[in-house]
């Protein structure tokens, strides 16, 4: 059974960019995790940063649930996910713990750091897990992995890097037949949904992940779609697993749409 980790920085990060696609891989069998780098302890204008985090870890862990998927929080705090040696320890004694053979992950450009930095760690992370000399130093650490898991990249958020650009996917997945899970998934982080209700007066939360699907979906001939690109650098490996395990659900972007992503 193939095992995949996806490892964001927030909690509702993987509902949003890459739901879709873990529903069709649940359905193909394989196991699904979900980790986060934080708790979202700063999602909020009426809570305090340890009742939204109380809040939030909940809501994550319902939504991995409603997935079939297991969560952990790494345990670090909003605005404060750093590229550091404590950190990178932190992740990968979480990555060891579900020793997955596919990882997923921010993409190394997006709209802020978080983000980005969880990419950074990530991707540190998953080069280094099956070192059996790197230690993490944790009290109880994990065991080493076997193999060095593939590495992919969620297309940042609506699609555009930290200056407003468009970064374009290297394939996408349809998630048609599997959106209103997707919806029903997402709108478990009931918090984060009203606060941008507040904010923005509509139910913005659902509306925005549902019309950059549709964006994305035009692009490839599906109805609804969700991007990705696999990190094909020296050392990581290049199997197209993802692509290979869903087949037909899987288009590459045609070379007329885009251009190569500059990170």
């Amino acid at each position: 059974m193939n095992r995949v980790l996806a490892y964001m920085a927030h909690p509702d990060d993987a509902e949003f960019l890459v739901g879709g696609t873990l529903f069709r891989l649940k359905s193909l069998g394989w196991e699904i995790g979900i980790a986060t780098m934080t708790a979202g302890d700063c999602g909020s204008d009426r809570h305090s940063k340890e009742e939204i985090a109380r809040i939030r870890l909940g809501e994550a862990e319902a939504a991995a649930g409603f997935l079939g998927a297991g969560y952990v929080c790494t345990g670090l705090m909003d605005g404060e996910v750093f590229m550091n040696t404590e950190n990178l320890r932190l992740v990968v004694d979480r990555m060891r713990s579900f020793a997955p053979d596919v990882v997923i992950t921010h993409s190394p450009v997006d709209y802020m750091m978080d983000h980005e930095e969880t990419s950074r760690l990530v991707r540190a992370a998953a080069f280094v897990t099956a070192m059996p000399l790197y230690l993490t130093r944790q009290p109880s650490p994990s065991a080493v992995t076997a193999a060095t898991p593939a590495l992919y990249y969620a297309d940042p958020v609506e699609g555009l890097d930290h200056h407003g650009r468009r970064i374009y996917p290297d394939f996408y997945v349809d998630i048609a037949q599997v959106m209103e899970n997707k919806r029903t998934m997402l709108s478990m982080h009931r918090s984060q949904r009203e606060w941008l209700q507040r904010h923005h007066g509509i139910d913005e939360y659902l509306n925005r992940m549902a019309a950059w699907a549709q964006a994305y979906g035009r692009e490839c001939n599906f109805a609804y779609a969700e991007g990705l690109r696999q990190h094909l650098g020296h050392g990581y490996p290049h199997d197209p697993v993802i692509q290979s395990a869903l087949g037909t659900q899987v288009r590459l972007r045609r070379r007329d749409i885009g251009r190569p992503d500059p990170a």
